[in-house]
């Protein structure tokens, strides 16, 4: 797909029957205004979108003409009941009988005749098909006779001698008995024999007995009243009246803006038949008193008069320029904007912009019915408990007049919207208000979303969050940090989220439920968007998330933003609802992410970049960690709590060192381990780091022991304590330190065998170690043959044949040796004991 084809897409997925400006084309797709506009005006000439207006240019998806398109409310509030009607059309073998139900004058007929015609359209019908309406009015008292007159109907035919068809349109069925009725819609369900289809109307009330009697599938179409019809629509069907007037008369009609809001406001039973009605009166009115002026005047005209030519083509067009006439839109808009902006940038608080908003719509409240209103205020309340306070615990008022004030303000935004391009003003209110309460906006503009992903793409609809967001706003932005949940499955972390800000009250968590094959780079892209979206915190950012690697992940999320940040793993309901008291409390970074370390041993936390954030001993020995938390233990005896030890097994030093900068180990003063790492890794690997790095049997030659005194020296460490921790490891390197870690088996029968095995490597080798490299074999045989009597038995194997010759003869060769230790103490050593007794001999036996 290129870049023209994106773009088409994208306009139709997200504005697939509004008209839109280039600008709004070009923030949807993430391109410039000029690349954009080429892009438009390519596929302007490939037929697939339609140009109109010039300031601004407006652009739409070009679609085959429906006969739908004719009705007023096409793209508005009859956009659902035309999709439910081409529905029952295509539907095969006979499409669907239709039920249409609403006021009277509410448009059944039109809409009817607008189903017969897009049914030829669709080559559904012939073009010779009929269009009949019976009346059960005139036969309210004569069922018989309507018996009758169906059965004609059916069995009519057409010059030609072939059966009639198309649609009969039975109208006013509430004028009918309980019976007959009855037999109308058993009828129905007989239309498969017919070559008729049927389209039933009525009041609403009817087709409540009419949902038990009628057995088939059908269509149920429910038409609005004309006074709760959009605003726009209502000055539609006022504009159509004039202009059908102008037409006739043959004189223009010049009609005051305040005339034009009270048509489209008139309420009547007959609606829309009585509107046409009105509006005849008005002119007959006007001609009456001027039948010699060119023009007929309705109302007090002045310059801001609204002028309707006769036989004029462009009405629809010209909506737009009606609608904004008659409110003064542009001009209140503007005005708004600017007073908007002024408080924005002047600091004053929510409750000075929702006053300069309620002041507008207090001018303009006749642009929706207080019914229209009412209805849209309970669906707005109920979406706001849905997808706000069930989520995010933020609760709103419960008076219906707050919900019928943002019922006003959204009905105005679609007004803007509707009949105003995307000006700069608009614009910068929508970005000051993400600027001035980030949080709220975030939740706003989720808001949007859930009602209607379009609403999201105009700035007009940022304006009903003065009044929306009102009395929270203030407790939602006191929150002082960007807290996260991820989780995989597909509740997982929504359900704690829910939790959490419902018994805090308030929107401290937002959560992403996450696929099981997820991956860090996805994992990354939800972490990064949000926190764009949410801006910078004043304290820090928390992400507790349930399984992967702590390390990686708090890398990663620096590399999104440099704030402090608390990452934590395994996350559990009760951890995020501390959590989440504790950023209620606003308590100081550092002390939620001291606690945070304390919510169990399955529980880790990283609130720094690197291995830890105090001054640090890194420890790790070959014959495993065990080894490494004796040492420990031996060095927080005797050296002071400030300097932190840590243990390591001997792997996870190899990945540390081999995989991190001396950033990582920026608090890190010396290494202490039981081989020689730097022969290990890299001969100047400890110069890469900037780090000690000391073969903890150094400890016997003085240089090695001087080495390790100046570095704790540095680290504040008495000369006592340090002279006591020498002491110790001595004692503990010993062969009576290796008799003391040994807890089943008897010493000298362990270090004898030790010795033994040995003697046979010196042998083989034709080598002979050091005292000190002695002495470390013998700890690590000693300590190995205990752990795997006391182990469970690993079944782990190295694939021998990807060995090096070398390793293939080390490996060879202490199968042999180690054959009587097996048997004495019935144990299998496993190969990966062999390859850690390989890396300590290695540097010994291969010598050139």
């Amino acid at each position: 797909m290129n870049a023209v084809e994106k773009l088409y897409a994208t306009i139709v997925q997200h504005f697939p029957t509004e008209r839109i400006t280039t600008n709004q084309a070009a923030d949807a797709v993430g391109l410039t205004r000029g690349v954009t506009s080429s892009y438009l005006s390519k596929l302007e000439k490939q037929g697939k979108l339609l140009k109109t207006g010039s300031r601004p240019v407006y652009w739409q998806v070009k679609r085959d003409h429906s006969a739908f398109d004719d009705l007023i409310g096409v793209h508005g509030s009859l956009s659902t009941n035309i999709q439910l009607a081409i529905e029952a059309i295509v539907y095969p073998t006979h499409g669907l009988p239709i039920f249409i139900t609403g006021p009277a004058g509410s448009g059944k007929l039109p809409f009817a005749q607008a189903i017969y015609h897009e049914a030829i359209r669709r080559e559904v019908l012939k073009k010779t098909a009929v269009f009949k309406i019976i009346d059960c009015a005139n036969y309210k008292d004569h069922p018989g006779t309507l018996k009758k007159k169906l059965q004609s109907e059916n069995n009519a035919t057409t010059a030609d001698g072939t059966a009639e068809s198309g649609y009969l349109y039975i109208k006013n069925v509430q004028m009918l008995g309980s019976s007959d009725q009855h037999y109308l819609f058993t009828h129905t369900n007989q239309q498969q024999t017919t070559a008729f289809r049927y389209i039933y109307s009525g009041t609403t009330e009817i087709f409540k007995a009419a949902r038990v009697w009628f057995k088939s599938a059908a269509v149920q179409i429910k038409l609005s009243a004309f006074s709760d019809r959009p605003l726009n629509e209502r000055i539609t069907f006022a504009a159509m009246y004039l202009q059908q007037q102008a037409d006739q008369i043959n004189k223009e009609i010049l009609i005051a803006p305040n005339e034009l809001i009270k048509l489209a406001n008139f309420d009547h039973v007959n609606n829309i038949t009585a509107l046409n009605n009105r509006v005849q009166l008005l002119c007959a009115g006007a001609y009456a008193k001027a039948p010699d002026h060119t023009q007929l005047r309705l109302g007090q005209t002045d310059t801001s008069a609204i002028l309707v030519t006769p036989k004029q083509q462009t009405l629809q067009a010209r909506i737009t320029s009606l609608i904004t006439s008659a409110l003064q839109l542009g001009p209140t808009t503007d005005a708004l904007f600017k007073k908007l902006s002024d408080s924005l940038n002047n600091g004053e608080s929510i409750t000075e912009q929702n006053f300069l908003l309620a002041k507008v719509l207090n001018q303009v409240d006749t642009i929706a019915s207080e019914k229209l209103l009412s209805v849209f205020a309970q669906a707005i309340q109920k979406d706001a408990k849905t997808y706000i306070t069930h989520i995010y615990g933020v609760t709103f008022p419960s008076d219906n007049i707050f919900w019928q004030n943002v019922a006003l303000a959204f009905a105005f935004a679609g007004l803007c919207r509707d009949n105003l391009p995307d000006t700069q003003s608009a614009l910068k209110i929508q970005k000051a208000i993400k600027h001035r309460y980030p949080r709220s906006y975030y939740l706003f503009k989720h808001f949007l979303t859930k009602l209607k992903a379009q609403y999201v793409q105009s700035p007009y609809y940022y304006l009903p969050f003065f009044m929306m967001m009102i009395h929270c706003e203030s407790k939602i932005e006191s929150v002082q940090y960007n807290a996260i949940l991820l989780a995989h499955g597909e509740h997982t972390a929504s359900s704690i989220q829910q939790v959490v800000n419902s018994l805090c009250g308030n929107y401290f968590f937002e959560a992403f439920d996450m696929p099981i094959d997820v991956t860090l780079d996805q994992i990354n892209g939800y972490v990064q968007e949000y926190l764009t979206d949410q801006s910078p915190s004043a304290k820090g950012n928390i992400v507790l998330f349930d399984m992967g690697s702590l390390r990686q992940m708090f890398r990663e999320i620096k590399k999104v933003s440099d704030q402090e940040l608390i990452v934590v793993n395994n996350v559990t309901t009760a951890m995020a609802l501390d959590i989440g008291l504790r950023v209620q409390r606003n308590d100081a970074f550092q002390s939620i992410a001291e606690a945070s370390e304390q919510y169990g041993a399955t529980t880790e936390a990283q609130y720094y970049e690197g291995l830890s954030n105090k001054k640090n001993i890194i420890v790790s020995c070959m014959s495993g960690v065990g080894l490494s938390e004796e040492v420990k233990k031996l060095i927080d005896a005797t050296l002071s709590p400030a300097l932190e030890v840590i243990a390591v097994d001997y792997k996870e030093l190899h990945t540390l060192l081999t995989n991190h900068d001396r950033k990582f180990f920026s608090n890190t003063q010396l290494i202490l381990t039981t081989t020689d790492v730097a022969g290990d890794i890299g001969a100047d690997i400890g110069a890469d780091i900037g780090i000690d790095i000391v073969n903890v049997y150094n400890v016997f030659d003085k240089a090695s022991s001087q080495k390790m005194q100046t570095v704790l020296r540095n680290c504040g460490e008495s000369p006592q304590s340090i002279n006591e921790l020498i002491d110790r490891l001595v004692r503990f390197l010993s062969i009576e330190g290796i008799r003391g870690r040994l807890q089943i088996l008897n010493p000298d029968i362990v270090i004898q065998e030790s010795q033994r095995i040995v003697s046979h490597y010196e042998d083989f080798y034709n080598v002979k170690f050091g005292s000190r490299l002695k002495l470390n074999l013998f700890m690590h045989l000693s300590l190995m043959i205990e752990r795997m009597m006391t182990s469970k038995r690993s079944t782990t194997s190295i694939d021998r044949a990807t060995l090096t010759p070398p390793e293939q003869e080390f490996f060879s060769l202490s199968s042999g040796i180690f054959q009587p230790v097996e048997q004495k103490f019935n144990i299998k050593v496993q190969d990966y004991e062999i390859a850690l007794l390989y890396q300590l001999l290695k540097d010994f036996i291969f010598v050139a």
